[in-house]
């Protein structure tokens, strides 16, 4: 995973909803490109941290209904109905929240909405595979995932 792009979880009852934000400083290489003048978050970036905190509400959420299983790695598969409001510009601080709709053994899906300055600046409906640990090629990066799941956790989460 190149960009970690949630910066704190708040709030997570698993198997509900989870709570996030994002803060996009205005040295955030992205801006450099996007747009000169007038930077802004591309849709792709926003939806990637909608996606990447959906991902923590799934995967804790197998691990309390599925009890004694192995590792599991939810992916994005679907982006349903997403809207994008306004644009979410430099400085801008992102409070994400999501709602976990579907979760089975194989497939999960949440309804979710960003938020700046309490107004609504995007949605989408989000579908995942969830991928099993047997199931993944040797990855170099999950070690680091690791570290960054556990480093955007509330201090009080015990998994």
């Amino acid at each position: 995973m190149r960009f970690f792009l949630i910066d704190k979880v708040k709030e997570l009852n698993i198997n509900k909803t989870i709570t996030g934000v994002k803060c996009w400083s205005i040295d955030n290489e992205i801006f450099q490109d996007h747009f000169p003048g007038h930077p802004t978050v591309p849709g792709v970036l926003l939806t990637e941290s909608m996606a990447q905190l959906s991902g923590v509400l799934i995967e804790n959420s197998f691990y309390q209904t599925f009890k004694n299983t192995n590792k599991v790695y939810p992916v994005l598969s679907i982006i349903h109905k997403a809207k994008f409001r306004t644009f979410v510009e430099a400085g801008d601080q992102c409070i994400i929240k999501a709602e976990l709709k579907t979760l089975d053994k194989d497939m999960a899906s949440t309804s979710i909405k960003t938020y700046v300055e309490g107004k609504l600046v995007c949605e989408a409906t989000l579908s995942f595979f969830i991928i099993h640990q047997k199931d993944m090629n040797d990855n170099p990066f999950l070690k680091k995932r690791e570290e960054y799941i556990y480093s955007i956790m509330p201090k009080n989460f015990n998994k």
